[in-house]
């Protein structure tokens, strides 16, 4: 199976969208569907660690379920997972 496939079977959407210089990238569900936005003005290794940020956030079912503080450290932690280095 693809990625591209993955994502279709999941309805996961990835956009590129030209937020303000600040904002890497964000997801949020749109019309039953996972929506990832990533900012193309950012170099390809930032938007591939935004993906992945994203992507994680997605799922382990953290939209709209628990506090952003609380979302954003357990993405931290698994980003920074000796066990994921390299994937």
């Amino acid at each position: 199976m693809t990625f591209k496939d993955y994502c279709a079977l999941n309805n996961i959407n990835v956009i590129y969208f030209n937020f303000s210089s600040k904002i890497r990238g964000l997801c949020t569900v749109k019309d039953g569907a996972y929506l990832i936005a990533i900012n193309p003005c950012f170099g390809s290794e930032s938007q591939r660690r935004t993906f992945e940020h994203e992507l994680i956030h997605v799922l382990e079912g953290h939209l709209g379920s628990c506090t952003s503080g609380e979302c954003e450290a357990a993405v931290t932690a698994l980003l920074n997972d000796e066990r994921f280095a390299g994937f």
